[in-house]
């Protein structure tokens, strides 16, 4: 396997793109900060032609745009897996369209494979482990590794010859066609930006089950949740989990000791201001349904 090609500069990815242009067939991968950030971004974006893998550091190049006549292109076919989550970010972060689509993952739900994950495809068909240990990996984080380049770039070191694969069974079962709307389908998504609504509370788990007292308490930590999440820029769920938020309004601590003996608070909620902010919380939201 050649060694992988970081892009780091303006001037590499402008020649990248021109030499993209000309492949038949390009692999696309995304890495995000989802599960870190409150402001989701991509902060990788894994390449792969038939000889060479690349990766490109959005965060120090801010401006994709010269990738657009690669993506728009349509004699250069993109093959992603699970292409819905990489186009949507795709085009809410650099206004990038993909043209020319195939989904290896789409294509293997169409030929009837159970497990549609690209670690089990790979190893069903050509006998490839992929390591998951970077699973959760927080992709904001800089400098890259040798570690995290090798693990991003197998994400899509493989997907042409497994579209290859794909494409010949669909051939053989005159599904083809059909796979070519269904990718369409994935390609024309618009970018979904959900607001939010104080009263998404009742999704979490076991709210609806509450009293009136536990509905208003857990109303207002998801809303102080959302509020934080927003102001720190991390994922809600890393500021308060919903297990926390049930368990506070279900036993509603009068003080730092009942607060200390309840399960999965943050250490930075045990005490202090912010303890102090979710006793306040609790305690102004128990009132008589009278008043």
């Amino acid at each position: 396997m050649k060694p992988v090609v970081l892009i780091e500069s303006n001037a590499a990815l402008a020649e990248l793109a021109q030499e993209l242009v000309h492949e038949p067939k390009i692999a696309v991968d995304t890495e995000s900060n989802g599960f870190y950030a409150y402001v989701e971004k991509i902060c990788l974006l894994q390449l792969s032609t038939r000889d060479h893998d690349y990766i490109i550091d959005p965060i120090k190049i801010e401006d994709l745009s010269p990738l657009r006549k690669v993506f728009e292109h349509s004699r250069v076919e993109k093959i992603f897996h699970a292409a819905s989550n990489d186009i949507m970010g795709l085009k809410r972060d650099f206004q990038l369209c993909v043209v020319n689509l195939f989904d290896t993952s789409v294509a293997a739900k169409m030929l009837g494979y159970q497990n549609l994950g690209l670690a089990a495809l790979l190893e069903h068909a050509f006998g490839i482990h992929l390591s998951k240990k970077l699973q959760r990996h927080n992709w904001a984080h800089r400098p890259l590794g040798h570690d995290e380049l090798d693990y991003a770039r197998l994400d899509t070191h493989f997907l042409i010859p497994l579209r290859d694969k794909f494409a010949l069974e669909l051939e053989w079962r005159e599904l083809m066609d059909e796979a070519r709307q269904c990718f369409l389908k994935v390609c024309d998504q618009e970018v979904q930006r959900k607001p939010f609504r104080p009263q998404d509370y009742l999704h979490i788990k076991g709210a609806r089950s509450l009293d009136v007292q536990g509905k208003r308490i857990l109303r207002a930590l998801f809303i102080h949740r959302e509020h934080e999440a927003k102001r720190r820029n991390r994922a809600p769920f890393r500021v308060l989990s919903n297990e926390a938020m049930l368990r506070l309004a279900q036993q509603r601590p009068k003080d730092l000791d009942d607060m200390s003996r309840l399960k999965g608070i943050p250490k930075n909620y045990r005490k202090g201001k912010n303890a102090q902010t979710l006793l306040q919380l609790v305690g102004k939201n128990i009132k008589t349904e009278k008043s």
